[in-house]
């Protein structure tokens, strides 16, 4: 097998499509890619006959002896883990066999597994996850997306810290970022906010204060941080509604002979729109904070949409990032006790 300059390791389970969805994407990224090697992990069983159909090169595979449940609990993660298709994963990324890792299986496993096989990196409390939300002329960075439900103010101000570094590897220097509340002012809001506001106006970031849900979609930031049950919220309720819309505006143009007609002359614009607002477009979500590269895909992500993940796997593999958290956190930590 010839390698490649970056490899992946792609856990061909995760996820409500399994083997025949991940194997398909795995070469169509390898295909995208010629510096892009990928190992799969799995069931001998199961993915040996799917990759008798797909004939790639730099495409390997790495035998497990399980897979995790999808609604599998943190003790049976940790005594499974080890010997499932994620943990031989994750395994892959803490030896330094692999650049980075992909899967669609739940956040309780990844932020597990994560945790006990590829370690937090010094000074970071807890993992985070972070998605790109589409906004006015471009798209919002939001984080936690449900790995914390419940937070403190030094976890919140972290997560803004991780976000900005994403964004600088972007090519986007100091990033504008904003705590996610239920109004601007600053009495607003519990506890915990009000004490990471006060945070985050002390540190060298361009902070701009607090932001409330429709600021995400005007993009007035470029980070929006906030606890991991109201950015789940968030991302759902945005991904229900643009499902609904499109719902709509189809049902809306096939009305008639003149919407018809409309659409058609239309239909490159509205393509790109569609294309902006569909949830499988931005398929793939760091969980940043850990000491490797870990991407989770949707759970009921297809063929196309799992191929966006594993293509941001690599991108984010090739900036850095972790590295660059980790020094970050420690010169912020040194100006703070200064």
């Amino acid at each position: 097998m010839e390698s490649g300059s970056l490899h992946l390791a792609l856990d061909a389970h995760g996820g409500d499509h399994g083997p025949l969805v991940t194997v398909a994407a795995a070469c169509d990224a390898l295909t995208h890619d010629p510096g892009l090697s990928i190992t799969l992990t799995g069931l001998p069983e199961q993915i040996e006959p799917v990759l008798e159909r797909h004939a790639c090169e730099r495409l390997r595979f790495e035998p497990c002896e399980t897979v995790l449940d999808g609604d599998a609990r943190p003790v049976a993660i940790i005594r499974q883990g080890v010997r499932s298709s994620l943990g031989k994963a994750m395994d892959m990324v803490a030896s330094g066999n692999a650049q980075a890792c992909v899967s669609a299986g739940s956040t309780v496993a990844l932020m597990t597994l994560g945790v006990k096989l590829i370690g937090m990196l010094n000074g970071i409390r807890r993992p985070a996850l972070m998605s790109r939300i589409p906004a006015r002329h471009g798209f919002t960075n939001v984080l936690d997306l449900g790995a914390n439900l419940n937070v403190d103010a030094t976890q919140l101000v972290q997560f803004a810290i991780m976000g900005a570094v994403v964004c600088a590897r972007e090519g986007l220097d100091d990033p504008r970022i904003g705590l996610l509340n239920v109004g601007h002012e600053e009495t607003k809001g519990h506890a915990v906010v009000r004490e990471a506001h006060d945070m985050l106006g002390r540190l060298p970031l361009d902070y701009h204060g607090f932001i409330e849900g429709d600021d995400i979609f005007a993009g007035r930031v470029d980070v929006a941080v906030c606890d991991g049950f109201s950015g789940n919220l968030l991302l759902k309720s945005a991904e229900g509604l643009a499902r609904m819309l499109f719902s709509e505006l189809g049902d809306a143009l096939k009305s008639g002979w003149r919407a018809r007609l409309g659409s058609w002359m239309a239909r490159r614009s509205l393509e790109d729109l569609l294309a902006r607002f569909d949830p499988a477009e931005h398929n793939g979500a760091p969980l940043l904070g850990l000491r490797g590269v870990v991407v989770k895909s949707h759970g009921g992500a297809d063929r196309e949409a799992m191929l966006k993940a594993i293509l941001e796997a690599g991108q984010e593999a090739g900036k850095h990032v972790p590295e660059r958290i980790e020094e970050l956190i420690h010169n912020y930590k040194a100006e703070a006790e200064s």
